[in-house]
């Protein structure tokens, strides 16, 4: 008897045919488990929702996609959901007060207006450059990154790429219950408990609740979070499936705006100290409504409709500028800003997928539409006047005062709608083609409170997706792909809000690999692309009074990824990106003088991103992990004359198993307490990282 695997993985049905071979003659069995191997970024052979609406495999799409499980977040003592996405391939951090503590860079793109975030497949609106949900990891199961434009299936606004974040839903087939609980430095408090499970034939719910409190690392810098994630499925046959989902979170967020440079260095008697006002906060309250239907009408034919709700509500008050004077060795204080948003989103999202034949050969087809809308006010205090000068070995942090009144500036109101198509068809056994396509229509009504202007703004992109995929071997896949996107120009809810501006269009060619190193337990992938965003804003050559959409950048890069098991036990983890980012026409005034910068590269885009995760189960009840990330050197002017140094970061973590239910772990973030820039202002100001941290967790799941 011959007995072949084409993907080895530890599972019951493998040994019990192995035991049933000695006694029996079997035919040919090949099996294909969709596991991830341990501790994998990659799970190549476990279906995704984000890189197609067509439920395919990453080694199926032709495109690079990425995905982290639950488990491999609680490995690894990850709780917040941007961290887990930096370590993915080419994505860093860009995160700051301003945009929510959430932007992420990727591919040579940055920010919100670049890089999707979504929930389930709905894409979170982005109002003023900001997305402030989600961000504990405790209710997903899993979180799936698309890189390169994502347009043709989340529309506007994801050229850089799309990151997914998957919820944990309710269970017919069996109960769970966990929970966790975190004591760490700066008296932090994190804990979380969730349940899911049958309640009868018909209705099953999962349930997941967390928070977070703690001291902060800096003066006046605590901060208080609280998540839950809520949902009911009703399935009266086994056709029709209604799940109903509330999700919500509050956070009371840190202060901390950034460290001032002392003549262009950081000094490290100020990396603990804060430069904010007493009084200052930030505070974001977002929930989220959800009804889903799913109906399969018949073997070929499945329906899926969903309905949500989402509001916003926002407010800062801070003092967000700090500048060393070196004439009075003082910090001069400006920016007394507040701000608030009231944001609402209502939508609706319904496909159809059939699966057939075309002449012959297997197809898959999806198609369906997109409605949504948007009502989001601005209340500021503009221009935001309010300086003060504090020494900055002794800051007194004084009160927040503004001469300026806070009121409402600004009402917009954006409408969408979409219709979106998606096919994968066989060519033959090896050959798969994939191709994509999507009509947007967005009308965008925004009013100036304060001179009661009114302007309209309507847009109707089309953007889409071609790529085939070569199963060259059992091993390994070969693809290729065309895919095109766009973006705003900034400004609230992601459009243009001047005349004759439109969005900016991008495209994308991507070649790569994907495959599998059964002897190792291991997945790898490789990818080479370029990406060219053109219409930015850029000034006229001729007249620098005059801006125009003439302006191009571009990035052109190699990803590599590798995920294996080199002996039972020892698992590593492990991704390099590397590119070349630049802009390639872009004009801007420099004093009176107009400069070009072609040839420079983007602010806060790093051209070398490294990351390691490797863990070792030394002994039956214990595992030790490390985990390295490095970001290269940044730009952070546009004329390329600053820079943000580049950094690694080490991690470390030490868990002990009391039972297969239950565990103890003991891990540090920022083992060698390095202090590094995530972003800032020229060389006045840096937003440092976490220092170091200490964490000692328990965990039960049964």
């Amino acid at each position: 008897m011959k007995l072949s695997v084409v993907y080895i993985a530890t599972s019951p049905l493998i040994v019990s045919l192995h035991a049933l071979a000695q006694t029996a003659e079997l035919p040919t069995v090949h099996i294909i488990e969709a596991v991830q191997a341990p501790n994998s970024s990659l799970g190549l052979n476990v279906p995704g929702t984000t890189g197609s609406r067509l439920g395919l495999k990453p080694r199926e799409t032709p495109a690079s996609v990425t995905s982290i499980s639950s488990a491999d977040l609680e490995d690894r003592n990850i709780t917040r959901v941007q961290d887990a996405v930096k370590r993915m391939p080419g994505f860093t951090d860009s995160a700051s007060a301003g945009n929510g503590g959430t932007g992420l860079t990727v591919r040579g793109f940055s920010g919100h207006n670049s890089v999707a975030q979504m929930i389930d497949g709905t894409r979170l609106v982005v109002g003023s450059g900001t997305v402030t949900f989600p961000f504990s990891t405790w209710p997903y199961e899993s979180i799936e990154a698309l890189r390169g434009p994502a347009s043709v299936l989340y529309g506007n606004g994801s050229i850089g790429a799309a990151v997914n974040y998957i919820t944990k839903q309710p269970l017919r087939s069996h109960t769970e219950h966990e929970a966790f609980l975190t004591f760490g430095s700066y008296g932090t408090v994190l804990g979380g408990v969730g349940s899911r499970g049958p309640m009868s034939d018909t209705l099953a719910y999962s349930a997941y609740v967390s928070g977070e409190k703690s001291s902060g690392f800096r003066a006046v810098n605590a901060y208080s979070r609280q998540n839950y994630s809520l949902a009911l499925l009703i399935q009266p046959s086994n056709a029709l499936k209604i799940t109903l989902s509330a999700d919500a979170a509050r956070n009371d967020d840190s202060t901390y705006f950034g460290t001032p440079l002392i003549n262009g260095q950081l000094d490290d008697r100020l990396r603990r100290t804060s430069f904010n006002v007493q009084d200052a906060l930030v505070k974001y309250d977002d929930q989220w409504l959800r009804a889903k239907i799913e109906y399969q009408a018949s073997d070929r034919i499945k329906l899926r409709n969903e309905t949500y709700f989402l509001s916003s509500d926002r407010h800062w008050r801070n003092t967000e500028s700090y500048t060393y004077v070196p004439a009075t060795r003082r910090v001069t204080r400006s920016d007394y800003l507040e701000i608030l948003h009231d944001l609402s989103q209502t939508g609706n999202r319904f496909d159809a997928t059939f699966d057939g034949m075309l002449g012959g050969m297997k197809n898959r087809f999806v198609t369906g539409f997109d409605a949504s809308h948007v009502d989001f006010r601005h209340t500021n205090n503009s221009p935001y006047p309010g300086s003060s000068s504090v020494d900055p070995f002794n800051v007194v942090p004084g009160n927040f005062t503004s001469s300026v009144a806070t009121t409402p500036r600004r009402q917009a109101r954006l409408d969408s709608t979409a219709f979106f198509a998606e096919n994968a068809l066989d060519l033959s056994a090896q050959w798969k083609l994939v191709a994509g396509l999507r009509q947007d229509r967005m009308t965008l009504d925004n009013t100036e409170l304060v001179t009661s202007a009114f302007t309209r703004q309507t847009y109707s992109p089309l953007t889409g997706r071609i790529g085939a995929v070569w199963r060259a071997t059992n091993e390994v896949s070969v693809y290729g792909q065309y895919s095109t996107g766009t973006d705003p120009l900034g400004g609230s809810l992601n459009l243009p809000t001047v005349a004759n501006q439109t969005l900016t269009r991008g495209r994308q060619v991507e070649f790569g690999a994907k495959g599998e190193l059964p002897s190792v337990r291991g997945e790898w992938t490789s990818s080479v692309y370029r990406i060219e965003k053109r219409n930015i804003l850029s000034r006229d050559a001729t007249n620098p009074l005059v801006t125009q959409q003439i302006g191009q950048q571009s990035s052109t890069g190699v990803e590599l990824a590798l995920a294996m098991e080199p002996v039972r036990g020892w698992s590593v983890d492990a991704n390099l990106a590397m590119l070349r980012a630049r802009f390639d026409s872009f004009n801007e005034v420099q004093g009176a003088l107009l400069v070009s910068r072609t040839g420079n590269t983007p602010v806060n885009v790093p051209e070398r991103i490294a990351n390691v995760w490797t863990s070792y189960r030394f002994a039956p009840k214990w595992q030790a992990g490390v985990g390295l990330q490095y970001v290269g050197t940044r730009a952070a002017n546009t004329a390329n004359t600053l820079h943000f140094p580049s950094y690694t970061t080490l991690d470390a973590l030490l868990r002990y198993e009391f039972s297969r239910s239950t565990n103890l772990a003991l891990s540090v973030s920022n083992l060698t307490d390095k202090d590094y820039a995530i972003s800032g202002t020229n060389n006045t100001r840096w937003l440092l990282g976490a220092p170091r941290a200490v964490y000692l967790t328990a965990r039960v799941k049964i």
